[in-house]
């Protein structure tokens, strides 16, 4: 995936909606990473003043991976 589609505002929801509906627990820890990476760099490309909003759910969504990279590890 190319920096200016991680960038993309949709990209980074694929990435990680892929992660949250991964079943394979050998390629969970990878769809994590790329989920986290996707998201920290829209959240680097977005201007939070103007995408409050957007902000929000990225914050959301990494809170969201963390929680699902502890279960993953705690299996």
């Amino acid at each position: 995936m190319t920096q200016n589609s991680l960038e993309s505002g949709a990209a980074w929801q694929d990435v990680y909606v892929a992660a949250l509906l991964e079943l394979d627990q050998k390629k969970l820890q990878t769809r994590i990473e790329e989920a986290e990476q996707a998201i920290a760099a829209r959240y680097a490309a977005l201007d939070r003043a103007c995408d409050a909003d957007e902000a929000q759910r990225l914050a959301d969504a990494m809170n969201n991976l963390s929680v699902l990279r502890r279960e993953a590890n705690a299996a």
